[in-house]
């Protein structure tokens, strides 16, 4: 059985995201579409604006690990009643779009997605969608750290009521500068067919360079490509040790490795959380490992020199 897609759609408060999913879903026969509106307070307004389920915000502090590993309870017994009533009704359930709060990190939602065994075997996470206001959006990246995070852990930008300000140049000049390369639409140019295209992102790599001057000073970036490939199980090893120890402070990852085959792994990852690995075919201007650390309060040149000596130290790493 095919795993269910989920899309996780955020933004900052008034970035336009309900308005965008009644506009997405209008055409859209709903029968096998379930939205999951998860809003702060006791009444939902946006509710009243898309049919969905609702849920309230209810999260389970699990013990062991590091802050952001929130269980999201409340969405696991959520997708499960959701499965129930499509399976009672001999239906069959397509896809499930999530909107989350303006104030949310999609971390928890991605951990509670991929650590949960039953959410695991039923359920792919494909994309994180944010949506940012042409008009507010710089000031809500300057002053907001929800909305920098939410760029981060996403895999496409949507902007906003460009209606209001046609000039978004420099709004995409300052998400690149936090989230380089990343694919950037206006609302009216997204359609439903184009959901389930955008995927956990494979940055191209070739001549791109982070901006060093990121929107927080305690924020660094550290991109690295390999001169060799790599081995992947002393890699992962490594790369394991350091979401372990220093999870909470990383804030993304993301990198394509050249492991001596004929393809590349390409890994994404959002905080401490890996998304499974998957393959792109090797081609003339993609065959060598780039990878890309954000961190924020975190010394990266201690990671690189920690990646080195795990390494063959006779490797060579060239900062990118």
């Amino acid at each position: 059985m095919a795993k269910i897609p989920i899309h996780i759609i955020t933004g900052f408060l008034g970035s336009g995201k309900t308005t965008f999913l009644a506009q997405l879903l209008q055409k859209q026969n709903h029968k096998n579409i379930a939205l999951i509106v998860n809003e702060l307070g006791q009444i939902s307004l946006d509710d009243s604006i898309i049919n969905a389920s609702y849920i309230q915000e209810k999260t389970l502090i699990l013990n062991a690990g590091c802050m952001c590993c929130n269980k999201r309870s409340d969405l696991v017994d959520k997708l499960r009643e959701l499965l129930n009533v499509y399976e009672k009704k001999n239906e069959i359930l397509e896809r499930i779009i999530i909107e989350t709060t303006g104030l949310a990190n999609p971390a928890p939602i991605v951990f509670t997605l991929l650590s949960d065994t039953f959410l695991c075997n039923h359920f792919n996470l494909v994309n994180i969608i944010t949506c940012i206001d042409a008009l507010n959006g710089i000031s809500h990246i300057d002053e907001n750290e929800e909305a920098y995070n939410q760029i981060l852990s996403s895999d496409c930008i949507l902007i906003t009521k460009t209606d209001l300000n046609p000039h978004i140049a420099p709004l995409k000049e300052k998400i690149n500068s936090i989230h380089q390369g990343i694919d950037i639409f206006e609302k009216e140019n997204f359609n439903f067919s184009m959901l389930s295209g955008i995927k956990h992102q494979s940055e191209n790599f070739q001549n791109s360079k982070l901006e060093q001057n990121l929107h927080n000073q305690n924020i660094q970036s550290l991109s690295l490509s390999f001169d060799e490939a790599l081995d992947w199980s002393v890699f992962s090893i490594w790369l394991s040790m350091l979401l372990h120890q220093y999870g909470s402070q990383i804030l993304r990852v993301k990198g394509l490795l050249d492991i001596g085959e004929d393809f590349l792994v390409n890994i994404n990852g959002v905080g401490h959380l890996i998304y499974p690995p998957s393959h792109i075919k090797k081609t003339k201007q993609q065959n060598s490992s780039h990878l890309v650390f954000i961190a924020k309060n975190l010394d990266l040149q201690k990671v690189l020199a920690s990646l080195q000596g795990f390494l063959n130290p006779n490797s060579n790493v060239i900062l990118a």
